[in-house]
């Protein structure tokens, strides 16, 4: 599949778990994981203000969404990490020490 595939389907499985609590949409980057094999990279990006839902919501839609993609003929795994519209990617720098 390609990305735009993966996209679609994506975007529609996580509004259906998701949207409910905020969710907006998804981005996602194919790459390989730590074993080297092919994977898709996603973030599930939230209207600012919404509160991220719990573990068992975000497990369940990263299931339901593997799922539909493994129907669709995607073989590579969907790593999903959750963001507010409005927060940073990645680490901030420590403060530094006077």
């Amino acid at each position: 599949m390609n990305l735009e595939d993966v996209k679609t389907i994506s975007q529609k499985t996580l509004s259906a778990q998701l949207g409910a609590y905020g969710f907006d949409h998804v981005e996602i980057e194919a790459g390989k994981n730590q074993d080297e094999e092919d994977a898709l990279f996603m973030t599930a990006k939230y209207r600012a203000g919404s509160s991220l839902p719990g573990g068992d919501v975000l497990n369940n839609a990263l299931a339901v969404l593997r799922s539909r993609l493994q129907q669709s003929g995607e073989e590579r795994f969907p790593y999903l990490t959750h963001r507010h519209e409005d927060e940073e990617a990645g680490f901030e720098d420590e403060p530094s020490e006077q």
